[in-house]
């Protein structure tokens, strides 16, 4: 093989994994965690972001749950379930699959004091 030949081999196959590179990985430009893995464990990440979920009007409890499959998530439970009130809570953080269940009014149990 004639060096020019190898030279234009070597730069079509850079050409060709810097494609591959850009189609098949995150970049994190312009683009939501969803399919980013999570590098925290899910507790930490539901400690860190609990006061800013909790600030969402509406919002009445934060906690660790499981998706159907056994994925671990952070459950958002909130009075009424609305769409307005669901485009405010994130999809996902740091990687965790975030879900919002209905809970309606949460109030503390009335009970006698010793």
């Amino acid at each position: 093989m004639k060096r020019w030949q190898w030279v234009a081999v070597c730069a079509v196959t850079l050409a060709l994994l810097n494609f591959l590179g850009a189609c098949c990985c995150e970049t994190g430009r312009g683009t939501d965690d969803r399919r980013a893995m999570p590098t925290r464990d899910v507790k930490s990440v539901m400690e860190a972001h609990v006061q800013e979920l909790m600030a969402i009007d509406g919002v009445t409890a934060v906690a660790i749950g499981e998706l159907d499959d056994g994925t671990p998530c952070i459950t958002v439970y909130v009075v009424e379930k609305t769409d307005e009130l669901s485009d405010r809570i994130p999809k996902t953080l740091e990687g965790h699959p975030v879900v919002v269940e209905e809970s309606g009014v949460i109030r503390p149990m009335s009970g006698g004091e010793d």
